[in-house]
């Protein structure tokens, strides 16, 4: 895979994120289509199936401006876990979903990202089942105390490149259909809440560390954004806390990450300029990467 171009493959989680309003969600994402044309980032969105309903006109804009729309499992709720649940209750979670997804878009779901980025073996044989292509729910070489997702071993030790992910293990390579693209990680995450933890400064730095890396193996560059990131909250979280499903509550406490929208739009703003000015990255969708590593673009 290693050629002159470097890879980055802009990725957004809709989530169903309550403390927010749908209006000023659907503007948030308003604003991150904005801010994608401003850059001609075309990215994929994992929408959660459950709301994407809410979202016909954005899925729509979405498309037209060449990005693609994925699946970010049916409901993201405590019990949607697909490092744990039964094959067939995962069957029937992704089926529903992405028939969800496939009605609304009106184009076959070849991408998915497990809610919390959480993902088995089970679930790819599911994937291919349905005709996926894509799994990123991996996070290759992550062991930071901040996830949602706590410590996964099993990270640690995951390929760094793409993948085909064996039959008995979604963390090692095999001969599966499927391909893993794994989310960048340098033990810290390549995603919107590293940048409202350690700054923009430190963000630019990330990234030339993967630019380096991607020159010399291919390997693209994964970010994982949350358009309503940038909405007002208009209440606090209603949900049961959990350790296990939203991690250590520090992680996003005012101490540590920023809380201002505003704020958190110009910092994403400003690393799509950096990361924008380098001549020789493409900005392309998750589905686009699988099909030049597969070699049929």
């Amino acid at each position: 895979m290693a050629e002159n171009r470097v890879s980055v493959l802009i990725t957004c989680d809709i989530d169903p994120t309550p403390e927010a309003s749908l209006g000023e969600k659907r503007g948030a994402l308003q604003r991150t289509l904005e801010l994608f044309d401003k850059y001609n980032i075309k990215s994929t969105f994992f929408y959660v199936a459950s709301v994407a309903k809410d979202y016909t006109s954005q899925i729509e804009a979405q498309l037209a401006g060449g990005h693609e729309i994925g699946c970010h499992g049916l409901n993201h709720d405590e019990y949607e876990e697909y490092n744990r649940l039964e094959g067939s209750v995962q069957r029937d979670l992704l089926t529903r979903a992405t028939a969800i997804l496939r009605e609304l878009s009106g184009k076959e779901i070849k991408s998915f990202r497990g809610p919390r980025v959480k993902t088995s073996n089970i679930t790819h044989g599911i994937l291919e089942s349905l005709g996926y292509s894509a799994d990123s729910s991996v996070c290759s070489q992550r062991i930071d105390f901040v996830s949602s997702n706590l410590i996964n071993l099993k990270w640690i030790t995951a390929p760094r490149l793409p993948y085909n992910p064996s039959i008995s293990s979604a963390f090692k390579r095999g001969k599966r259909r499927i391909v893993v693209v794994p989310v960048s990680a340098i033990v810290v995450p390549f995603l919107s809440g590293a940048l409202y933890t350690f700054g923009l400064g430190f963000m630019k730095t990330f990234f030339r560390l993967l630019y380096i890396e991607s020159k010399k193996s291919g390997k693209p560059v994964v970010y994982i954004l949350h358009p309503a990131e940038f909405a007002r909250r208009t209440e606090r979280r209603k949900e049961r806390y959990s350790l296990r499903v939203e991690g250590f509550r520090f992680r996003r406490s005012e101490f540590f990450f920023e809380q201002d929208e505003e704020r958190r739009y110009e910092l994403n703003d400003r690393l799509m300029e950096f990361i924008s000015s380098y001549p020789d990255v493409e900005f392309i969708t998750v589905n686009d990467f699988v099909l030049k590593f597969k070699g049929e673009s």
